[in-house]
């Protein structure tokens, strides 16, 4: 289904991250993109509201980002591309998996004026699962382009020891570089080489659990970033045992069952498995929205 060459796995190894073009074609970009202002608006086409859901236009500021967690629950056009196979199989490829299960999901909203999001490993925010590996699609809903806040990747930081601090997530107290630049000393690194990518409306960077990034400030008059991330992790993860927990990934953690660690597919559904398994209630819940240019 995914055929990945073995220079883009061994660039995502060398580099912490693999930039894959025309992810999504426009016609899905467009369905996705209809769908974000109704979404913080509160229109949910599910009646189920998502996990997480920060800014609306009627109480927000207006240059504050908005940002919605688990949006797959909420939107089947958000859960076409979240819950696909095939962007699954790639996490899956680039790491030897056997298997992917999604973690979470997050959408994006940032106008001009939008805050820096501090560089972070998604690492530490996600330490409620075991094996603790897990992989992340960043996916560009617009054109993600220096000074509008795209994304940006500090090239090998997945390589550095694990933080086991949470980082300030949204920038306001200090320099949104702060926390990676003290871990890049604490890695021998002086000069983190960090890159912001441009990536046109549908292509998407895959990126390693353990790797340093962030965004700086949409200072772009009349431009807003949009962009939707996804979290993977095996198919065979479970819950730490209860007591195993430190500080981080609150949102899987609220679905934990008592005396039970295994990961209910409900919440947390395997979209992919080389024995061709895929959690059974995906099949009348979506379709598969993603065309992949790989």
């Amino acid at each position: 289904m995914v055929s990945l060459t073995s220079e883009q796995v061994q660039q995502f190894h060398r580099d912490g991250f693999l930039i894959v073009e025309n992810l999504l074609d426009q016609a899905t970009v467009d369905r996705l993109v209809s769908r974000v202002d109704p979404l913080f608006s509160g229109e949910f086409e599910t009646g189920i509201y998502p996990d997480e859901w920060y800014w609306n236009p009627h109480l927000g500021l207006p240059g504050a980002s908005g940002q919605m967690s688990n949006v797959w629950k909420s939107d089947r056009q958000f859960a076409r591309v979240v819950l696909s196979d095939r962007i699954g199989a790639i996490a899956a490829a680039l790491t030897g998996w056997r298997g992917a299960r999604l973690l979470s999901d997050s959408l994006w909203r940032k106008p001009c004026g939008a805050n820096e999001t501090s560089h972070h490993q998604d690492s530490m925010y996600s330490f409620y699962h075991t094996p603790q590996e897990l992989v992340t699609c960043w996916v560009a809903l617009s054109h993600a382009v220096r000074g509008a806040s795209t994304i940006e990747y500090v090239r090998g930081s997945h390589r550095w020891p694990r933080s086991t601090a949470v980082a300030e997530f949204h920038a306001t107290q200090r320099d949104y570089r702060f926390d990676m630049e003290e871990a890049g000393k604490q890695a021998g690194v002086a000069e983190p080489e960090v890159l912001q990518l441009e990536l046109q409306p549908g292509s998407c960077a895959f990126h390693h659990g353990n790797m340093w990034h962030g965004s700086g400030k949409n200072q772009m008059s009349g431009v807003i970033r949009r962009s939707l991330v996804m979290v993977y992790i095996p198919a065979e993860s479970r819950f730490k045992p209860a007591g195993a927990y430190v500080e981080g990934g609150y949102l899987p953690g609220r679905y934990k069952r008592f005396g039970d660690d295994t990961m209910d597919e409900s919440f947390f559904p395997i979209v992919w498995q080389q024995d061709g398994y895929r959690t059974p209630f995906l099949a009348d819940y979506c379709q598969d929205g993603a065309r992949v240019g790989v």
